[in-house]
Formats: structure tokens, sequence, C-alpha cells
């Protein structure tokens, strides 16, 4: 794999938590776009400063991203990888990715209030 600026690993070694805000699952439609790609995938989580997506596609850590969350209403965001882990599949490899939003925030305090109501599956 090429030189990265983050983190790429396989998910055999447990690693120290890192997260510093909380996630909420999520099951999100989006789409992703660097340079000249542009993927479907999945975004599986989301917290104030990021999310984290599953493709088949692997992206390089330190890609600067554009992306579009199918939620209620669709949420463009800036961001950029942080960290990729590859996880085998049957005959593919899946990999979650994490993004840092730079766009903003992307769970608003309000928003967090309602998580406790109801999952983002809802909104």
């Amino acid at each position: 794999m090429p030189a990265h600026a983050g983190r790429i690993t396989d998910g055999s070694a447990m690693e120290e938590e890192r997260r510093k805000e909380e996630r909420y699952k999520i099951d999100a439609s989006a789409e992703v776009k660097y340079g000249a790609t542009t993927v479907s995938v999945t975004a599986i989580e989301i917290s104030k400063s990021g999310f984290r997506i599953q493709s088949a596609d692997f992206i390089e850590p330190g890609t600067k991203i554009e992306a579009v969350l199918f939620l209620k209403e669709p949420k463009r965001i800036a961001g950029e990888v942080k960290w990729v882990l590859a996880e085998p599949g049957q005959g593919t490899i899946i990999y979650k990715i994490g993004v840092f939003c730079k766009s903003g925030k992307l769970v608003t305090e309000d928003k967090l209030e309602a998580l406790d109501q109801q999952s983002w599956e809802d909104c």
C-alpha cells in the first residue's frame, strides 16, 4: 500500500480506544467523491465531528473527500479520511473508513438530545 498520513489496520490487534465523542449507529446510503472518483458507500456511524463509512473501495488515509449522506434531507460534508480498517468478507474485503469532518458539526446538541428518543434510521 502507498505511504499514508493516517492509520491502516487489518483489525487483528486490539487497539486503544481513540474516540473523543459519542458515536451513534446509522444505516444511510452515501456518495463519496475524491479526485475524479465517486463511490457509493454506507454510512454506519456518526458523531459531532466525523462519521464512519463502509465501502468496497479503499480510500487512502489523508485523502480529502466530499460526501453526501442521504438522511431525511441530504447532508453535504467535506472531510478527510483518518483511518481505514480492512475486514475480510465472503470473497471480498470491506473497508471501514473513519472520516473527520472539516465543514462543521455533524450532530448538534439538539440532535444529540433527539437521538435519545429516536434512531438516525428514522430521520
